[in-house]
């Protein structure tokens, strides 16, 4: 469960990000984050993964109360959360293999695990013929699913995507977010911030929009535009 209450998020320059925020997302639901650019949605997911902090207010995932941890209990609270970004953020010297074995090798999992862990989420996202490729040999929709693959090699809880399909052509995008849910379906929570206004109508899901920093509609199997 991933519950808000009333958080608020300004920054040092007298920013609004978010402005008393509550919802309550249940385990392994799918949703939608929509609205404008500045509207709070990247802030939430960086929120969630503890990136930022709250100015006041509350987040509790799972069993942790967020403003609660300390540095050294963060990186313990972040396995049980990936995250996918809009600009990849691959390693280009390391190959498809090892950009998803990274968090595996800084975790200390031992190598057999390790093995078995990544041939998993590679074979999941359709990429296990390609694991000594390096992303720049790559089509973008398969560096992004070399994200997906690294965002899910642990296994999380919860998959954070901010903007994952921004980048690409509309068919890859189509298989982009079929593959969402099919680790949606896998018992994984995911929040996937987008404007794609095709991709929310065609495949329909919860949608949490967000604007000026307040929620301004949360709705089940929800539209682009009410």
């Amino acid at each position: 469960m991933i519950s808000f209450k009333n958080v608020v998020k300004e920054y040092p320059n007298g920013f609004n990000a978010l402005n008393g925020v509550t919802m309550a997302i249940p385990e392994n639901e799918f949703v939608y984050l929509i609205g404008p650019s500045g509207a709070g949605k990247s802030t939430i997911l960086r929120l969630i993964f503890m990136e930022e902090q709250v100015t006041s207010g509350e987040i509790i995932i799972d069993k942790y109360v967020l403003g609660h941890l300390n540095d050294a209990q963060v990186p313990f609270y972040r396995r049980n959360i990936g995250m996918i970004f809009q600009d990849y953020k691959l390693l280009p010297r390391r190959t498809v293999y090892e950009n998803v074995a990274f968090a595996l090798h800084v975790m200390h999992v031992p190598s057999k695990k390790i093995k078995q862990q990544v041939s998993y989420a590679l074979d999941l996202v359709g990429l296990s013929g390609k694991s000594s490729h390096y992303p720049r040999e790559l089509s973008g929709g398969e560096q992004q699913k070399i994200c997906i693959a690294r965002a899910i090699v642990n296994q999380p809880s919860i998959l954070l995507c901010d903007e994952p399909t921004g980048n690409l052509d509309p068919e890859t995008s189509w298989e982009i977010v079929h593959l969402l849910t099919k680790i949606n379906a896998h018992n994984t929570t995911v929040i996937m911030a987008t404007h794609d206004t095709e991709i929310v109508d065609g495949i329909p899901k919860r949608v949490i929009a967000v604007n000026k920093g307040k929620l301004a509609r949360d709705q089940v199997l929800g539209t682009y535009i009410e």
